[in-house]
């Protein structure tokens, strides 16, 4: 399990509000409401920038699939529901082949 620390933050009276009514519904600390909610977010937010990195040419598409925890091809259809098409390169290809290599290998042992 996740070693949880700490953190102090300030919240808008609407977030705070929806905390309250989640951790109600729910029947969960406020605590727990908000890391549920956070984790959501950030989750969104990996998903968010790996699209952004990967449009900018900064990350290879199994480099931002990997930054938004996805598998390669839930990756790519998080860019088509987007209307982002593909830039892929040799490159690219190159390096899911030999991905795809490394684990044809472990599941021979």
């Amino acid at each position: 399990m996740t070693k949880l620390v700490s953190v102090t933050t300030r919240l808008g009276s609407e977030s705070l509000e929806y905390v309250k009514k989640i951790s109600r519904m729910f029947n969960l600390d406020k605590s727990t409401a908000f890391r549920d909610i956070l984790q959501k977010g950030i989750q969104e937010d990996k998903k968010e920038k790996a699209l952004d990195l990967y449009i900018k040419g900064k990350f290879s598409l199994e480099q931002a699939a990997r930054f938004a925890d996805m598998y390669i091809g839930d990756f790519y259809d998080l860019m088509r529901q987007n209307g982002i098409e593909s830039n892929l390169t040799l490159e690219d290809f190159s390096e899911s082949l030999k991905h795809a290599k490394r684990l044809n290998n472990l599941y021979k042992k």
